[in-house]
């Protein structure tokens, strides 16, 4: 009689056997139950060329990887019946090792589940990242789908080609972790990414220069495009492309915009959450960025709160399209408006950044470039040394404040005419 996943759960349930006991599924194939409470599935078999009588262990019961469940088990039993048939020997088959062990997307899901307890951003990245190993990055494709025994560095090399160098330092120890894990659990015996030296094996990586418009004039004409964009059924992503330009922080930090972190009556801020910023394993300083709120912001912020307040994101989905509104729905509305390939939604950045830093009074510059590069949040050793133990946050009041009224001014520009002017975006 042929095993049923019942009968498993039952044996589970109940105290060891005191003596060793097997449990038939048929054709060979057996669960083994030892006093100690182990289920381990064994296949007793007679080699062809010789008569002798043999028992490949096929691994330990498990729902998850690296334990076999039911249907695995037997997946794997028959293909090792098929090598007997044959004349061979399934305990030195290499196909049946591949079975056994499952697929390098299988194991890189089941180490995931083993990664409790850590900081919500490196868990972040720990999914991010085997997302990225397992369906590919830009041109590069993905190897969830190859067997964990035949991954080699073919497979890794040209995701890692893809990325710059501290996000290519994280791809390669995330997949080092999961074959790691593999190896511990007896899936395979060496790991094949163990002699990757970055140094000599790739090139520095160059960043895509992004589209951006710097220009005042057709930096007005946007404006007043986004202004008239009606979208589809509601005016979300206009007003998350207003809020974009009033804030100019990164894409991804206004879709993923929650309302707990606004506060529109007294501070007049909007603090991101630290494990929400970019590199935030990366940073010294543990802290929230805080992004002031100019009146034009507070007045957009204060009527959006009308329509998406109740809920918690500024900027919900639809069901099907997840939580919030997806990664490419605002550089599907600047493309729509006539602008793909003359300005991007991270371009929000560079023109906020460039037409700043053009401002002068008297002559000379009405705000510090490290101001400029502080309010971007980029933190790095040059910035942090000057602004680590005061965050000038009148001089940042200041700063957004004439920024929104700059991008007024630039509105009400007359015989504007969009041309391409692409530039890096900050």
């Amino acid at each position: 009689m042929a095993i049923q996943k019942k009968t498993i759960a039952d044996i589970q349930g109940r105290k060891p056997p005191e003596k060793a006991t097997k449990l038939a599924d048929g054709g060979g194939l057996y669960l083994y139950v030892t006093p100690s409470g182990s289920l381990l599935w064994r296949y007793d078999y007679r080699r062809k060329a010789d008569g002798k009588r043999k028992t490949l262990s096929l691994g330990v019961y498990g729902e998850t990887l690296p334990g076999l469940d039911l249907n695995r088990a037997r997946a794997a039993h028959q293909a090792a019946r098929i090598v007997v048939a044959n004349g061979g020997d399934p305990a030195s088959t290499k196909k049946i090792v591949a079975v056994r062990s499952g697929t390098f997307g299988e194991i890189a899901d089941a180490w995931l589940k083993t990664r409790t307890g850590i900081k919500p951003n490196s868990r972040a990245f720990d999914v991010r990242n085997v997302r990225y190993l397992k369906t590919g990055y830009r041109k590069a494709k993905g190897f969830g789908d190859v067997p964990i025994t035949d991954v080699r560095v073919k497979h890794l090399s040209p995701l890692l080609s893809e990325f710059n160098k501290p996000s290519r330092v994280r791809l390669l120890s995330c997949a080092k972790m999961v074959v790691a894990f593999a190896k511990a659990h007896d899936l395979i015996e060496h790991s094949p990414f163990a002699d990757i030296n970055f140094e000599a094996g790739f090139a520095p990586y160059k960043s895509t220069p992004r589209p951006a418009i710097t220009n005042e004039k057709q930096f007005g004409d946007l404006l007043r495009k986004i202004d008239a964009y009606e979208g589809r059924g509601n005016s979300l992503v206009r007003d998350a492309l207003q809020l974009l330009t009033l804030t100019f922080v990164r894409p991804g930090t206004v879709q993923a915009a929650e309302w707990e972190h606004f506060d529109l009556d007294d501070t007049r801020q909007w603090v991101i959450p630290f494990a929400r910023l970019k590199m935030a394993h990366q940073r010294e300083v543990e802290e929230d960025f805080v992004v002031p709120l100019s009146r034009q912001a507070l007045k957009l912020l204060r009527e959006l709160r009308e329509i998406t307040g109740k809920g918690r994101y500024l900027f919900p989905g639809n069901i099907r399209g997840g939580e919030t509104i997806g990664e490419n729905t605002l550089n599907g509305a600047l493309w729509v408006l006539g602008f793909k390939g003359i300005h991007c939604a991270h371009g929000f950045r560079s023109s906020g950044s460039t037409i700043l830093n053009r401002q002068r009074v008297d002559g000379r510059r009405r705000f510090e470039r490290l101001l400029v590069e502080f309010q971007l949040d980029h933190q790095d050793a040059t910035v942090r040394a000057i602004y680590d133990r005061d965050d000038c946050m009148p001089e940042r009041v200041e700063l957004m404040q004439v920024w929104a009224d700059l991008c007024d001014d630039m509105r009400d520009m007359e015989d504007s005419v969009v041309v391409p002017m692409t530039m890096r975006a900050a």
